[in-house]
């Protein structure tokens, strides 16, 4: 296992394992912990500085999020993704984002467009500086708002859960030539639809994004 892992300190922390989950889980969706790596429980918790029953629970939920497997003799392994993990949790987003999106732009004030606006110009300004991973700090926060804005908690909750998916995808997406251009395209289409109030363009335009992104994610990791 090559993942290097800060030791958590129980006074920085709510929840012991929650943090070691999270600790693992975006390890495996950053990359650094890659598929065919093996597991152990022994190991992880030495680098965390912490008992190995919190690390044991965590795999058992990382197990339930097909992240990790087990095998025979050879102990927990993570498992990456295949093109149809990417398509399913494509789905879901596209569902949950659509429905969002759609009712932010019946609700949204304008203040919230304006940090909209505000958003797709600095997203637009690092991307000519080619600072890539500020684009992608800027993605998340333009749908932040739109999340935010449609002051829907259950639907925010349901998109939480898969929101380290969305951010190590666009993550990648963006390093295919061209796909940072055709974002800021799809945004602005979304920011307009909201602009104008219209819930069913703003739905179509946000499903569009998700689509394109899944896209560049799959074939710039060629699944």
């Amino acid at each position: 296992m090559t993942a290097q892992f800060t030791p958590i300190r129980f006074d920085e922390m709510g929840n012991i394992r929650d943090s070691v989950f999270l600790t693992l889980r975006n390890a495996i969706l950053q990359g650094k912990l890659l598929p065919g790596e093996r597991l152990v429980e022994r190991d992880i918790a030495e680098r965390l500085g912490i008992s190995r029953t919190p690390v044991r629970e965590s795999i058992r939920k990382l197990e339930l999020e097909r992240l990790v497997t087990h095998i025979p003799r050879k102990g927990v392994v993570v498992t990456g993704f295949s093109k149809e993990d990417v398509m399913e949790i494509t789905a879901i987003r596209k569902v949950l984002e659509g429905l969002i999106c759609s009712i932010a732009a019946g609700k949204i004030k304008a203040r919230d467009l304006e940090r909209l606006e505000t958003t797709l110009k600095q997203l637009q300004d690092e991307h000519d500086k080619g600072n890539y991973k500020k684009v992608n700090q800027l993605h998340d926060r333009f749908h932040e708002i739109i999340y935010k804005a449609a002051e829907s908690p259950r639907i925010y909750e349901y998109l939480n859960t898969i929101r380290d998916y969305i951010h190590r995808f666009a993550e990648i997406a963006y390093t295919k030539p061209g796909r940072t251009e055709e974002a800021l395209v799809e945004h602005d289409n979304i920011l307009r639809a909201l602009r104008n109030h219209d819930s069913q363009e703003a739905e179509e335009a946000v499903k569009a994004h998700v689509e394109k992104s899944s896209a560049a994610y799959i074939e710039t990791v060629s699944l």
